[in-house]
């Protein structure tokens, strides 16, 4: 099991950066308003200098609430997938940025009115406005484009596309979960032959290699057995337990599932038609992380095993009688009836929810990882490379502090790694790696190929 650790924010760092950039920027401001001012109040240079650097102390005091609502309104302006953020990226900075500037004329003019009365200067109304209207409109047009950008979002993708026909490989087929209504879905690369493998919420899953087979975690937690071939669906394990797809199996027929209890340290083998089942208890030793089912290409028999790998048994179903379970010896893998889905050793949980973990993929000598917390993104060590260009990274990181937006999490080569899928943000997306392209594939989660990679172990 691979631990996943929370992000942490290095505060003096964060207070150290901050405050190189805040001095400069606020000195700018100070003397150049102060500058314009002087040409328009007709008042001593320095005295405007006093009046611009509290001004500009109470515009940046201003500036934390007006930063939450530009917040609400990227919220709301910008896309949640890739190519759509990036496209509309400008045009919400701009809207951004002019909310910063009618906050900080209002501010400053406020200020304005109360400096001058104090200092009893006499200056008409239109020309306090007209000098702070001048003196930001004059940083503003410097500070403006530098802060797009300090803080946009840096891409290495050339190409941006809402949909993936262009893909090498159109007839790969991809199972996953729908982001909308939770079913699982299967749709070839280009978009075509799109179909619902089982039409209720699902989260992780089994498939056959024919599809027609699906043992599946549904939203409640419960673990179903769905025939697409024959539009049955059947409630196989209700529980609260926190189990995983490695500790569940169905036989070749479909007509039994197995799945193992870690709190109750057994093995149930359930009948589908019938409803009846077999109780197996398990060894102590068994009782970590685990235990882990398989079953192998004959209907009457299955495999166990515990989190040490040496810990194996097999397990004969005889048409009458109790199950004979045997030690299963050597270190050579059995023969395993093949299917796909979510299995593996790296898992997460968080509230709720739970799964397994496909962060990091290799394929000819290249390395792909999507890094999860503040700085997440998608990094491609890409082969034969050994210069500043031996990376390719996607990531959406904008602001000043460059912190995700997106969070990526599953990554995938195709054949020869000249393409890969990846998740991130609800979406699952495909890159061309050499030519930097990335296009959106589809609204979802939990994605699979039918590769090896998927194939269940023992």
């Amino acid at each position: 099991m691979i631990p996943i650790f929370a992000d942490a924010i290095d505060v003096p760092v964060v207070l150290f950066f901050g405050v190189i950039v805040l001095v400069p920027l606020i000195a700018f401001e100070v003397f150049i308003e102060a500058l314009v001012l002087k040409r328009i109040w007709h008042l001593p240079y320095g005295e405007l200098c006093t009046f611009t650097f509290f001004a500009n102390v109470w515009s940046l005091l201003a500036g934390i609430p007006t930063k939450v609502l530009n917040a609400f309104l990227y919220a709301h302006l910008l896309p949640d997938d890739i190519p759509g953020f990036f496209a509309r990226y400008p045009f919400a900075v701009a809207i951004g940025s002019l909310v910063y500037f009618v906050v900080t004329l209002l501010v400053e003019g406020a200020y304005a009115f109360r400096w001058q009365r104090r200092k009893q200067l006499g200056l008409a109304r239109t020309q306090i406005w007209r000098g702070v209207l001048l003196a930001n409109a004059a940083t503003y047009v410097v500070l403006a484009p530098l802060h797009y950008y300090a803080t946009r979002p840096g891409c290495e993708i050339r190409e941006f596309f809402k949909d993936t026909r262009w893909t090498s490989q159109p007839t790969v087929k991809v199972i996953f979960t729908d982001a909308t209504n939770h079913y699982l879905k299967c749709v070839r690369l280009d978009g075509s032959a799109g179909e619902t493998i089982v039409p209720m919420p699902t989260t992780d899953y089994l498939v056959s290699t024919n599809l027609d087979v699906c043992l599946f975690r549904g939203t409640n937690g419960n673990l179903y057995l769905y025939r697409h071939d024959r539009d049955t669906s059947n409630l196989i394990w209700k529980t609260d337990e926190r189990f995983f797809m490695d500790q569940v199996a169905f036989s070749p027929s479909g007509e039994r599932v197995a799945y193992a209890s870690e709190k109750d340290n057994s093995i149930d083998v359930v009948e589908v038609l019938t409803g009846k089942r077999i109780h197996l208890p398990l060894a102590p030793k068994f009782n970590s992380n685990g235990p882990f089912v398989a079953w192998s290409p004959e209907e009457t028999k299955f495999f166990v095993r515990g989190f040490d790998k040496a810990l194996r048994l097999v397990a004969t179903l005889p048409p009458e009688g109790d199950p004979v379970v045997d030690s299963l010896d050597g270190t050579n893998t059995p023969s395993l009836l093949t299917c796909y889905g979510r299995t593996g050793d790296a898992r997460w949980w968080s509230g709720e929810d739970w799964g397994v973990s496909y962060s990091q993929d290799t394929c000819a000598n290249m390395t792909a990882t999507a890094g999860p917390g503040l700085d997440s993104g998608l990094r491609i060590r890409l082969k034969d490379q050994k210069s500043r260009d031996a990376f390719l990274t996607v990531s959406v990181r904008p602001g000043l502090l460059h912190l995700a937006r997106f969070y990526f999490d599953d990554v995938a080569f195709l054949q020869e790694g000249c393409e890969c899928l990846f998740e991130s943000n609800g979406y699952i997306y495909l890159l061309n790696v050499n030519e930097k392209r990335l296009g959106t594939f589809v609204k979802g989660h939990r994605f699979v190929l039918l590769t090896t990679r998927y194939q269940k172990p023992l």
